[in-house]
């Protein structure tokens, strides 16, 4: 994206989002934009997002609805944080909305920052000339108390990298995504899903225990690294991609969602050297629906009309090859 886009979508949205996340809020909130306004259980089953069918959150309203519902019922579980309470929901959405009521919500905090402006994007593990939006996922508010419990809240730059696009001040970033935008056709490139703040603790708790087994700043780090992971490791990928379609669906409106493969992406962004965690790219893009796809992304094809631009062709010639041969080269969701 170029600076005049990035400005363009930067005024579209707030300087932040309080962003609550229950388990598995994204399996309605997929559902709800995939599903035909009304539809019975077994024709969904068939389709390529059935699975989400059999989901914890969706679960109980499929018992409930008599092997029939409406995408009205299950956006009310979607936004259980915005439900009117005037309003009086049919016995299958209620019961589906008192157990998403009795998990426990994560109220994380979203804000957005640029990447790669004015710098060689050849170098920025960017697809093509230009920056990203980047969407920071703010750890929720309970962190602070967590954090306190076991280490001074001052030592946050022992878990910060700041050459990646991290916040500073306020609540800490937890993980972010960084995305290239094409506002005209209506489409959005996830470029990048990471999380810095998790790795850096645990790599900090390896060098004390090397240093020292029986230092008790190492076990101060121990026990908040035991919290921390207990209560973010395995739901941050989950909110954070929630987050990020919630925005480019529900908030700009962009309807087609790419993602890179492992390996298409890893040649395309010149990571030879650093692959990135496989399952951010394998697993993550199949369980929120996204389709293996041997296509690419118009706003990176060469063509008429964008002629002008400048891409870094050696990298797409091996992405070319591989589309070529049928292999799937990026994900694509549709909503």
């Amino acid at each position: 994206m170029f600076p005049k886009a990035l400005t363009e979508v930067r005024q579209q949205l707030p300087d932040e989002i309080t962003f609550n996340y229950y388990a598995d809020r994204q399996s309605p909130w997929l559902l709800a934009h995939l599903m035909p306004e009304t539809a019975a259980v077994r024709d969904m089953r068939a389709a390529p997002w059935g699975k989400l069918l059999d989901r914890p959150a969706v679960k109980p309203l499929v018992a409930r609805s008599g092997g029939r519902f409406a995408r009205a019922d299950v956006a009310q579980l979607a936004h259980a944080d915005a439900y009117d309470l005037y309003q009086t929901p049919g016995k299958a959405v209620a019961g589906a909305l008192e157990a998403i009521w009795q998990e426990v919500w994560q109220d994380y905090l979203v804000t957005f920052t640029t990447y790669g402006e004015g710098r060689d994007w050849q170098w920025d593990q960017i697809s093509r000339e230009g920056g990203n939006l980047v969407l920071q996922l703010g750890f929720p508010s309970d962190h602070a108390t967590l954090m306190g419990r076991h280490l001074d809240p001052d030592m946050r730059w022992k878990f910060e990298e700041y050459s990646h696009p991290v916040r500073t001040e306020g609540r800490p970033t937890l993980a972010w995504t960084r995305l290239d935008l094409d506002l005209e056709r209506g489409e959005a490139l996830i470029e990048e899903v990471q999380s810095d703040w998790l790795r850096l603790v645990a790599e900090e708790v390896e060098t004390l225990k090397r240093r020292d087994p029986q230092d008790r700043d190492l076990r101060a780090h121990q026990g908040y690294m035991s919290d921390l992971f207990a209560r973010y490791a395995k739901v941050w990928p989950q909110a954070v991609m929630l987050a990020t379609l919630h925005v480019l669906r529900d908030r700009l409106g962009i309807r087609r969602i790419w993602m890179h493969s492992l390996d298409a992406g890893t040649k395309l962004k010149g990571m030879d050297l650093c692959d990135p965690p496989r399952s951010l790219y394998t697993r993550l893009p199949k369980a929120f629906c996204f389709q293996p796809v041997a296509e690419i992304p118009a706003m990176l094809r060469l063509g008429p009309w964008n002629r002008g631009a400048r891409f870094a062709r050696e990298r797409m010639r091996p992405v070319e090859a591989m589309m070529q041969k049928g292999a799937p080269v990026f994900w694509r969701l549709d909503v």
